[in-house]
């Protein structure tokens, strides 16, 4: 073949790259998102009793024995902030969950760090609700670019959609480091108690999570819950 004379076409192209995952973790920084991520399938996160261990998204993939496969993703941690003002790096990686078919909102139900759950689901719930209603590209900036109205209106629309949908997708919230909890907690029925008040939080921020997809596990030491925990993941992804 030859070339045809004459000048060819010049473009500009600016790629962004999002991982491509059936389930999204979000949590609090050092709430257990890579703890889990490591009990549950053969990805090796870094883990550390400190916040922020966790620097760039991560992937891992939950196998089954009926050959049933399903890919979870880890993105840094949020915090107070992260959507309206830019704290921390979380919100720099929710794009890499805008495309997941389900979320698992993690909180440390023993307050290791000072932390209160219940606090923290709703402030989980407020950034992924900020993130949601922002824009990416102004509609102004559409306007006064000719190239980016023609090109670019449909994919700035196609994100939106999916930004605003994060509020609707199906979720389960996992209280974590229950072994950690005081064995008065357990006869006193407070665990209970923390499960319906964040059923209440969930309910409170827009999460759409049944009150039966919110569950109690140690994803660290003990293992608890994984076992109902890998169930609840399977149902919600291929109902969703």
């Amino acid at each position: 073949k030859k070339a045809i004379p004459g000048e060819g076409e010049c473009a500009f192209l600016e790629l962004e790259l999002k991982l491509i995952a059936d389930v999204g973790l979000v949590g609090f920084p050092n709430a257990g998102k890579s703890s889990l991520l490591s009990a549950m399938s053969r990805a090796r996160p870094k883990i550390a009793s400190y916040p922020f261990t966790t620097l760039h998204p991560l992937v891992g993939t939950i196998q089954y024995r009926d050959g049933f496969k399903l890919v979870m993703a880890d993105v840094p941690g949020l915090i107070d902030g992260a959507a309206t003002e830019g704290r921390g790096r979380g919100i720099e990686f929710l794009r890499h969950i805008e495309r997941t078919k389900a979320l698992v909102y993690i909180v440390d139900a023993a307050g290791v760090d000072g932390r209160n759950g219940i606090d923290d689901l709703k402030v989980l719930g407020k950034e992924l609700r900020e993130y949601g209603s922002s824009g990416i590209v102004s509609d102004a900036h559409m306007e006064d670019d000719d190239d980016l109205y023609d090109g670019g209106r449909e994919y700035h629309e196609e994100l939106m959609r999916r930004r605003r949908e994060i509020m609707k997708r199906p979720s389960l919230i996992l209280a974590n480091k229950m072994d950690l909890l005081p064995q008065d907690d357990v006869g006193l029925g407070r665990i209970e108690e923390l499960l319906f008040q964040l059923s209440e939080a969930a309910k409170e921020v827009g999460i759409s999570c049944q009150q039966e997809n919110i569950l109690g596990i140690s994803a660290g030491v003990s293992g608890e819950g994984l076992r109902e925990l890998s169930k609840k993941l399977r149902h919600i992804v291929t109902a969703a």
